[in-house]
C-alpha cells in the first residue's frame, strides 16, 4: 500500500517535469524526474523503443520544441492510483518551425491531453502512457481540412 506522502511526492515530481523541464525547454534536466530505463508506451509514429529513456524523451520533445518554441503544458487536475499518476492538461503553442513535414503557419493551438505516469521507488517516472489531441492541434494550425 502506498502512503499519502509518496503519492504527493509523485504528483509533485510529475508537475516539476512539466514546469522545470518541458515548459522551459531544459530537456537536459529530465534525469531529475525520469528513470534512465523509462518506457514510453505512447505512439509518436517512431519505431518501437525510440521514445524510451532519457534520449527518447529528448528526441520526442525536441521535435515539439523546435516546431513550437513557446510550448506550454498546464495541469488541470491529477488523479492518483498506487504508483500511477494521471494528469489531465492543456497544451498551447505557436507553430514557428517545421512540424510533421509542414512549414510553420504562425498559428496558435490549444488542446488537451492525458498522461499516465508509473513511478519507481525513487520517485522517478518509470513508464508513460499518453493521449494527445493531435487532430485538434493540426486543425487549429490549418494543416488538415475540416468538413
Amino acid at each position: 500500500m502506498q502512503t499519502a506522502s509518496i503519492t504527493e511526492r509523485n504528483i509533485e515530481n510529475a508537475k516539476k517535469l512539466i514546469v522545470e523541464v518541458i515548459n522551459t525547454g531544459k530537456l537536459e534536466l529530465c534525469d531529475r524526474y525520469l528513470a534512465a530505463d523509462r518506457i514510453d508506451y505512447q505512439d509518436y509514429g517512431l519505431p518501437a523503443g525510440m521514445a524510451n529513456g532519457h534520449e527518447g524523451f529528448k528526441r520526442v520533445l525536441s521535435g515539439f520544441l523546435e516546431a513550437f518554441p513557446d510550448l506550454r503544458l498546464e495541469v488541470q487536475f491529477t488523479v492518483a492510483d498506487n504508483d500511477r499518476i494521471v494528469l489531465y492538461s492543456s497544451t498551447t503553442g505557436t507553430h514557428r518551425g517545421p512540424f510533421m513535414g509542414q512549414s510553420p503557419t504562425g498559428k496558435q493551438f490549444k488542446v488537451t491531453g492525458v498522461d499516465i505516469f508509473r513511478f519507481n521507488d525513487e520517485g522517478k517516472i518509470a513508464a508513460h502512457w499518453g493521449v494527445f489531441d493531435t487532430f485538434g492541434m493540426l486543425a487549429q494550425l490549418g494543416l488538415v481540412p475540416l468538413p
